[in-house]
């Protein structure tokens, strides 16, 4: 699984969350508790091993935990597709877009859970970090919801999610950034517009992760 090292490096040179944005209407490496914050950071570049990529998925770090309560109320949850959707709300409404460039003055910089809960922002790999931190927290299993790193015709980048728990075994690619439901995304004048989630099979996926599992060449959905 970690002999697609050139396409996941070229994945990371190209990864470019602008691109998502035109899609959207509404706006480390381990969960420690005295993680220090910089405006010009020395650390979380990006992940170039298997073990780096997994430990950004963090469902047992306590913001996260604290996170998933704030959500869903006090423990313990039982496992429902309104309470999915809630997650998936949630990440959607309480964290704003914000590039890499304004945050933190560099092309790309993956934030941990904990960074992105205390600034309420990042941009589409840290939404998509949270939102499958939550659900594990949450407890989908870990062969069941992944982080997917993308690229479409363009080379441009972009992350996202892909599980199969909601539909029970049918895989489906969710935009992290963008609410369940349509009638959130709709504007409130004009024409309605297709959900984002629509638009992600443009996206060829180089890399797929959790905190248990990675994969670069083949991957669990291409065998079903």
């Amino acid at each position: 699984m970690t002999g697609n090292l050139l396409m996941k490096k070229r994945f990371l040179i190209f990864l470019a969350c602008g691109a998502a944005l035109g899609l959207l209407i509404v706006s480390g490496l381990s969960c420690v508790s005295c993680l220090s914050y910089h405006e010009s950071p020395t650390g979380h570049g990006l992940p170039t091993m298997e073990s780096e990529f997994k430990s950004y998925i963090t469902p047992e770090c306590p913001s996260v935990e604290e996170a998933l309560q704030d959500i869903l109320g006090d423990p313990p949850h039982e496992l429902s597709q309104a309470g999915f959707d809630d997650i998936r709300d949630w990440v959607a409404i309480n964290i704003d877009y914000e590039s890499d460039e304004q945050r933190w003055g560099i092309d790309d910089y993956w934030q941990t859970t904990e960074e992105t809960l205390s600034y309420g922002t990042g941009d589409c790999e840290d939404f998509a970090i949270l939102l499958c931190s939550l659900l594990r927290a949450y407890g989908i299993d870990a062969d069941r919801v992944y982080v997917a790193l993308g690229l479409n015709d363009e080379k441009f980048g972009h992350a996202f999610l892909i599980e199969d728990w909601y539909h029970d075994g049918e895989w489906r690619r969710i935009e992290s950034q963008a609410p369940a439901q349509l009638s959130s995304w709709h504007p409130r004048f004009g024409p309605p517009k297709l959900h984002p989630d629509s638009e992600l099979d443009e996206y060829e996926i180089t890399a797929a992760f959790n905190d248990l599992y990675y994969y670069d060449e083949s991957f669990p959905w291409d065998e079903d």
